[in-house]
């Protein structure tokens, strides 16, 4: 099946469901959602970082990552609630693996592949979440700029390198990513910036014109930069791709790299500039 009709299927089946859930008043819809993909994303994680370790070992990290999102959505403003989360996590790691290091040349690759995992997947999606509780009742307008500036960069990304690649073919970061080029990410930051000014003339009027500019670029560079990341780790452990969940995609992760470094930026501007939770 031709690479783009099959993201085109997936699209079709995917996105009607986010929708939903965005549209629907009470936040755990998108919640759900997220602690689904970040389930998944922590057990693509795992498998691409811990190659032929014991199911139990990988099951694990993909428990606790999971828990320490679901303790980040629900206790992440109470005082040391959250960080106490954390640290009961890091020993829990740490004594996990005293007691299967296995190989004990690869025990501390382990750890922190473990410990980035939470991190990574965990902690960074669970923005996406958070950012539906506002009580400014615009949640579901800034979730819409989380997932248009991510996923409309890379298709501005595609369109110009197809189109206007073959002219400048400069390569955006060809020891990490070989396909990126320099003109694809300019497009991207390009789609980005029109996200946020349909945002502003459609569905979040509070925006204003430096906004579009002020939220859409740095939000497309974290994501263009999360994207080369996980791009970095799978070179480093021989996989093409995270997965083979979403046809067209590849892993949960190849969907949502960009989205990880995205998230956390669009959160933080959207509570410092238009209020706090």
């Amino acid at each position: 099946m031709n690479n783009l009709l099959a993201r085109a299927l997936t699209a079709l089946v995917v996105v009607p469901l986010l929708i939903a859930a965005i549209e629907w008043r009470n936040p755990l819809g998108v919640w759900a959602l997220v602690i689904t993909a970040t389930a998944i994303g922590l057990r693509e994680w795992m498998n691409m970082t811990a190659p032929g370790t014991p199911v139990l070992d990988r099951a694990f990290g993909v428990a606790v990552g999971t828990a320490l999102a679901a303790a980040f959505y629900w206790w992440g403003e109470a005082p040391l609630i959250f960080p106490a989360v954390m640290a009961a996590a890091t020993v829990a790691t740490f004594k996990f693996f005293l007691f299967r290091y296995g190989k004990m040349e690869r025990v501390a690759s382990r750890i922190a592949f473990t410990l980035a995992g939470y991190l990574y997947v965990g902690v960074l999606m669970t923005f996406l979440a958070l950012v539906k509780k506002r009580p400014e009742g615009d949640g579901a307008g800034w979730v819409y700029v989380m997932l248009t500036v991510a996923w409309l960069s890379d298709t501005g990304a595609y369109f110009a390198g197809r189109f206007i690649g073959p002219y400048w073919p400069r390569k955006l970061y060809e020891s990490v990513s070989p396909k990126k080029t320099l003109i694809g990410g300019f497009g991207g930051v390009l789609a980005s910036v029109g996200a946020l000014v349909i945002a502003k003339l459609w569905y979040l009027p509070s925006l204003s014109w430096a906004d579009c500019l002020l939220c859409a670029v740095p939000a497309n560079l974290l994501g263009q930069m999360g994207d080369l990341c996980e791009s970095l780790i799978k070179r480093s452990v021989g996989v093409k791709d995270s997965g083979a969940l979403l046809p067209g995609h590849g892993g949960m992760l190849d969907r949502i790299d960009a989205l990880l470094f995205v998230c956390p930026y669009v959160y933080c501007y959207a509570r410092f500039v238009f209020g706090k939770f």
